[in-house]
């Protein structure tokens, strides 16, 4: 049994009879006990693909109290589920710092944690409604919302603001901002090695971007499995942080390759250089779909 101590006083057990913090228990409160179940969503396996926490069941928490749980969870997001149906669900994404109006793992994950045993699901998002569908193999799809092309960003500024010389961009892929929700930076590099040598530079993020919080999505032909076709990293919070799979960075990327023509399924390997290698299906066509597995890592209650 796990020790209790409070000033003043011998440390004790705890016991079912002396819980500590009871101001602090839903229970205890009279509040409803909400779910919370742990996913990684673009996942060939668990503990792989990227984590997601969402928590579900009579929800009685504000804007603040849902920001402060995602800080605690720490996880790249964290999803509340507001209101829910047989067929669909009202949803709120949170990082540990701030609510979203829409993300990709995050999407798929509250999916297929709410919906897995019908053929689909949707989720209403403040960026709007997505409808998730589940196939025969495992992968989970959704269609995301339409990607805004931004301004294209120049070869000198996109090697300055990832750490490398004008020489590792690909000249095939021109680097360019997209918006789908968050804001994105993409840009094509020459190469696996290169890849793993990309890294955000703060000053020049500063520079290019000011304050604005941009994901910058680094990527290449070539994967580290021979059935994958380009591998990716994707950085945020001025390259502090690195994501191991990110569905809202790849609807941009897949935009981008339609915008050159590139049409028809594309495999795109995340997250090897963190330890959390995912897998993410793009069927690139008139209407962008975006896919992957999700595997069931934890489910509890959050008492809170």
């Amino acid at each position: 049994m796990p020790l209790y101590c409070q000033p003043g006083r011998q440390a004790g057990i705890i016991t079912n009879r002396e819980p500590i913090g009871p101001e602090l228990s839903a229970h205890f409160r009279g509040m409803p006990i909400m779910d919370c179940t742990i996913v990684d969503v673009f996942a060939e396996k668990p503990l792989s693909g990227n984590q997601l926490a969402v928590v579900h069941g009579p929800m009685h928490l504000d804007t603040v109290e849902m920001q402060a749980i995602a800080r605690e969870m720490n996880f790249s997001e964290t999803t509340f589920v507001v209101d829910e149906s047989p067929d669909q669900a009202r949803v709120r994404i949170f990082t540990p710092t701030r609510e979203l109006p829409f993300a990709g793992h995050p999407t798929l994950g509250t999916a297929w944690v709410l919906g897995r045993n019908r053929d689909s699901y949707a989720l209403n998002l403040p960026a709007g409604c997505v409808s998730v569908k589940f196939d025969d193999n495992g992968i989970v799809w959704m269609e995301p919302p339409p990607v805004e092309p931004g301004d294209m960003l120049g070869t000198q500024s996109a090697a300055a603001l990832t750490g490398l010389s004008p020489d590792d961009i690909d000249a095939r892929y021109p680097c360019r901002f997209a918006t789908i929700g968050p804001r994105f930076a993409l840009v094509g590099v020459k190469g696996l090695d290169v890849l793993q040598r990309a890294k955000v530079r703060p000053d020049v993020y500063e520079d290019l971007v000011g304050s604005d919080e941009i994901g910058v999505f680094v990527f290449t032909e070539g994967a580290y499995n021979d059935d994958a076709h380009f591998a990716a990293r994707m950085f945020h919070h001025r390259g502090l942080r690195e994501d191991p799979a990110t569905g809202s960075a790849n609807t941009a990327f897949a935009s981008h390759l339609r915008s050159l023509g590139v049409q028809g399924g594309i495999v795109v390997e995340q997250g090897f250089e963190v330890g959390r290698p995912s897998r993410l299906y793009l069927d690139v066509a008139e209407t962008i779909r975006v896919g992957g597995k999700v595997h069931l890592v934890l489910s509890g209650r959050f008492d809170y």
